[in-house]
């Protein structure tokens, strides 16, 4: 799915949402032309984050909520991210938005260290 405007990612997130399996929600990979992305995976109140900058470089998030690790489902394979690398939702979807405008996924409240 293309994705013209920032404004949009709100409704592919509900999206998301609704798509569950026994692996978890599904990993949304966000794509910019310059070769970057960014992996959103949540459950909706916890988030993990993979950002691939344009070198091709991986970094991930470093966050720290308390409790089980969270299993997600990324191209089809159960995964898991532990607690220590994990954010509040909300600023995932911070993160993503910021990604989108301006190609960086780190803001104020989360940071990335590298992979």
């Amino acid at each position: 799915m293309h994705v013209e405007r920032v404004e949009d990612l709100a409704s592919i997130l509900d999206r998301v949402a609704t798509l569950t399996s026994g692996r978890g929600r599904p990993t949304l990979d966000l794509q910019r032309y310059d070769g970057s992305s960014l992996s959103l995976s949540s459950d909706g109140e916890r988030a993990f984050l993979v950002w691939i900058n344009s070198l091709g470089e991986p970094f991930h998030s470093v966050g720290g909520m308390p409790g089980p690790a969270l299993v997600f489902d990324y191209m089809g394979s159960w995964s898991e991210a532990p607690g220590e690398v994990l954010i509040p939702y909300a600023e995932a979807v911070a993160c993503a938005e910021r990604f989108l405008r301006e190609g960086v996924a780190a803001t104020d409240s989360v940071l990335f260290e590298p992979e």
